[in-house]
């Protein structure tokens, strides 16, 4: 296998629905984009790039189902030419104390001085799981949906910055269109749906200055040893993107390396949406009671020798997968599917093992559910070769929460 590290940059907005209904009836005339594509997206469509590149025979491929898809990993989205990653679930930005001082950014932590039988139930049974009670009770600040990759390196390395950038997804690109009545081949009066794209190209308020391009980079496993490029449709109504070699990733930083190393209590943050077979909870973490201490106790994927113990979860609300199977003999709707959002953040204690593992094998690897949970031995690996649930790992103090 070799690696490839893929560039994607849209050649005009572009269109990936967020599941809601999307019909001829009151409430579902429009369709909404995600800011994001989600992985399985993207990987469909550099797979299908490569097998293109290849000049692999479809129809015999979806007859024989004998297509070897390779492993990708992404998307991390770029702004300009730096990356920005979306904001972790376990920081609040409020408004400034003062004008002209910049948002404050504090942390969700978990609460540790609670006396016995006390903490959180849901949502079935009390394994020892703490609240993360908020600092404030202040309405949060709106528009820091992401934050540049330095400044989320700080943060996992339990630092806050300050000032923190405020970045928006990419632009809504909103247009109206007219049905046409199909036995006529003309507009149908009255008939009117929307249609909200992402623009990935972000005007500045300065005149004179370039607009501000988003993209998408991917890392590509594959047998395919030529160079991976091209122009091909990607997401609704195949509008088209550009892919080019690229040459930068997202490795761990020797300072977050070095704190890793000697953690005791480390953090889980979800740079891209997981699929676990428990909702929000991994599968990977089984339910023990020790001396009569309830408690979720695991080891991620392919981390052996590693064992963490779950302290507390910030997770946003779940988000829906969804997609059009292209294969002629299975074409149709796909299944939902839940994810835990990306910004998801995991709090864990770790009771044995090495830790450093996670700056190096555990680094933007997929902790998503695999065919050890999910039972399918013929392709329960599928949502982690396709990109669901990269990790970045990070530290936390406990001696930071408590009463405040």
């Amino acid at each position: 296998m070799r690696e490839h590290i893929v560039r994607i940059r849209a050649l005009d907005s572009l269109l990936f629905r967020d599941g809601r209904p999307f019909a001829n009836e009151p409430g579902a005339l429009t369709a909404r984009s995600l800011p994001i594509p989600p992985p399985n997206t993207v990987a469909g469509f550099l797979r299908s790039l490569i097998g293109n590149l290849k000049g692999v025979d479809w129809a015999e491929i979806d007859a024989k189902r004998i297509f070897s898809e390779p492993e990708v990993r992404g998307p991390l989205p770029m702004r300009g030419d730096e990356f920005v990653l979306p904001a972790p679930a376990d920081a609040l930005v409020l408004p400034a104390q003062s004008e002209g001082a910049p948002p404050r950014v504090l942390p969700l932590l978990p609460e540790l001085t609670l006396g016995d039988g006390e903490g959180c139930d849901l949502p079935d049974y009390y394994y020892g799981l703490r609240p993360l009670p908020p600092p404030s009770a202040e309405k949060p600040e709106k528009g820091y949906a992401f934050w540049r990759w330095d400044e989320l390196r700080q943060w996992l390395e339990g630092e806050t910055p300050s000032p923190l950038t405020k970045i928006e997804p990419p632009p809504v690109d909103r247009r109206t269109h007219v049905a046409i009545d199909p036995s006529k081949g003309i507009a149908d009066e009255g008939n009117l749906f929307t249609v909200e794209y992402r623009a990935y190209e972000e005007r500045t308020e300065q005149p004179g200055e370039s607009p501000v391009e988003w993209s998408l980079v991917a890392q590509v496993r594959t047998e395919y040893a030529g160079v991976i490029g091209g122009v091909a449709p990607f997401g609704g109504e195949r509008r088209l993107a550009s892919v080019e070699p690229y040459d930068r990733w997202l490795t761990c930083p020797d300072s977050l390396r070095e704190k890793l190393r000697e953690a005791r209590y480390v953090r889980m943050y979800l740079a891209t949406p997981a699929q676990f077979t428990c909702g929000w909870r991994p599968g990977w973490l089984r339910k023990e009671n020790q001396h009569s201490s309830p408690r979720l106790v695991g080891t991620p994927p392919d981390l052996d020798g590693l064992t963490l113990r779950l302290v507390a979860a910030a997770v946003p609300r779940r988000m829906a997968v969804s997609g059009w199977n292209m294969r002629r003999s299975q074409f149709g709707p796909r299944p939902v599917r839940w994810c835990v959002p990306a910004g998801a953040v995991y709090f864990f204690e770790v009771l044995g093992g090495d830790p450093s593992i996670l700056a190096d094998k555990g680094w933007l690897h997929p902790v998503s559910d695999g065919k050890e949970q999910n039972g399918r031995e013929d392709n329960g690996d599928r949502p982690r070769q396709a990109g669901f649930g990269l990790a970045l790992w990070g530290v936390w103090n406990p001696n930071d929460g408590g009463n405040r």
